[in-house]
């Protein structure tokens, strides 16, 4: 089914759509589901995003344009170069309204956003910039954060069980009721100038 502007679209499957560098305009998708589409370099402005799911798309370089997402879950999906400051979060939204599970999100950016209870689980989120952000109580299982930047961000009662590669500044974040694996918590030592002996 291909998607027009200006429409509204409920539990309807979207699969093997090719719009990359197409622009989606006013459109909303309530309860839907894409699956092995291609939006990358695509732009979705003042669309609104309730309950949907991507699996296996590629969304990178996607531009959100102040759309909305409510409920919206991402699997398996390439994320890379995205800019999620520019999507509308709402002012009403407590806990975060996307969930990511086994995608690629390098060179993305959370700046200064606030994603509570955010998940974020088996994903490989190279030289992402978490700087600023809240993301308290979130789930970052099993993930890959080489070269990602955390400076000022609320990860209180965050879970990093399993994650690897982290570089977390103990002086410049909050990190208080965070988990961490004991062999990998030892990364965040290292801001601390300290040398560690056997």
């Amino acid at each position: 089914m291909p998607i027009s502007n200006n429409n509204y679209y409920c539990d309807q499957q979207f699969s093997a759509l090719q719009l990359a560098k197409n622009t989606i305009e006013n459109t909303e998708f309530e309860a839907c589901t894409f699956t092995e589409c291609d939006f990358s370099q695509a732009q979705f402005k003042t669309c609104r995003f309730i309950e949907c799911s991507f699996k296996n798309c590629n969304l990178s370089s996607l531009k959100w344009d102040y759309s909305s997402l409510e409920s919206v879950s991402f699997s398996h999906c390439k994320l890379n170069s995205v800019q999620w400051s520019n999507a509308d979060w709402g002012a009403l939204s407590i806990d975060a309204p996307v969930s990511f599970n086994s995608c690629e999100l390098s060179n993305s950016s959370f700046f200064d956003l606030t994603l509570n209870s955010l998940k974020l689980i088996h994903c490989f989120a190279k030289n992402v910039d978490f700087r600023h952000a809240n993301l308290k109580q979130s789930t970052f299982t099993g993930s890959n954060f080489r070269d990602s930047e955390f400076f000022q961000t609320n990860l209180t009662k965050c879970d990093f069980v399993g994650a690897t590669e982290f570089n977390i500044d103990l002086n410049n974040n909050i990190l208080a009721g965070a988990k961490f694996e004991r062999f990998e918590a030892l990364n965040l030592l290292t801001s601390l100038d300290i040398e560690l002996c056997n």
